[in-house]
């Protein structure tokens, strides 16, 4: 049962998830009293969303080395990848944007 989970597809959606997880959290606990839209608006007004990125990628961590002590290396390159396509866009906004 456990083998099904060793792919690099379920390790890839879940680094690009949790991060998304992560974020929305940080709205819920951090801005709720503001509205998605006035949220997103002050991110990108004040240039936080790649600050934001960053720190929603460090849940993954956590499931990378839950994988790697479950021996599910596959799936560990998955969220490695993930994490790795997450810091390309982190680096692209803050070079480009």
């Amino acid at each position: 049962m456990l083998q099904k989970i060793d792919k690099f597809w379920v390790g890839l959606i879940l680094g690009l998830v949790i991060p998304a997880i992560a974020i929305t959290l940080f709205y819920y606990f951090g801005y709720a009293r503001h509205t998605n839209l006035t949220y997103y608006e002050m991110i990108m007004a004040k240039n936080l969303f790649s600050k934001i990125l960053s720190l929603a990628v460090i849940p993954s961590a956590g499931v990378f080395f839950l994988f790697i002590w479950g021996n599910r290396l596959n799936a560990a390159k998955g969220v490695l990848s993930a994490t790795f396509i997450l810091a390309l866009i982190v680096f692209s906004i803050k070079i480009f944007g």
